[in-house]
């Protein structure tokens, strides 16, 4: 339902004579809590003091970027067998002492039957 009928049907939900806040408001016509707030203040509605935490949406969030598993210097989606070096993939067989990786290049490898 978009806005202006939105408002008027809540009007006439506000004037049945039905138990209206912001959390049932919410619920009936799909929007959020900040939303319901903000068009029940629209049609006049008196709200009680207790739901002002709803006049101010919270600033949002920083969203985070995802780097691409095909990326060879991203760790965190790699396969534990396999790593980067030289710009080659190598299938990891062990570790030195030191913690770097030892095995076959992937270019190397024989295809088996």
């Amino acid at each position: 339902m978009r806005k202006p009928a939105r408002l008027d049907s809540a009007r006439a939900w506000c004037r049945s004579g039905a138990q209206v806040t912001v959390g049932t408001f919410a619920k009936r016509y799909g929007v959020d809590r900040y939303t319901a707030y903000e068009e029940l203040t629209a049609i006049g509605f008196p709200l009680p003091a207790t739901t002002s935490k709803w006049a101010r949406r919270p600033p949002p969030a920083p969203r985070t970027t995802r780097r691409h598993t095909d990326d060879p210097d991203d760790t965190r989606f790699a396969d534990p067998d396999w790593a980067w070096g030289d710009g080659r993939r190598m299938f990891v067989v062990g570790h030195t002492a030191g913690g770097a990786p030892f095995g076959c290049w992937e270019d190397e490898l024989e295809d088996s039957p």
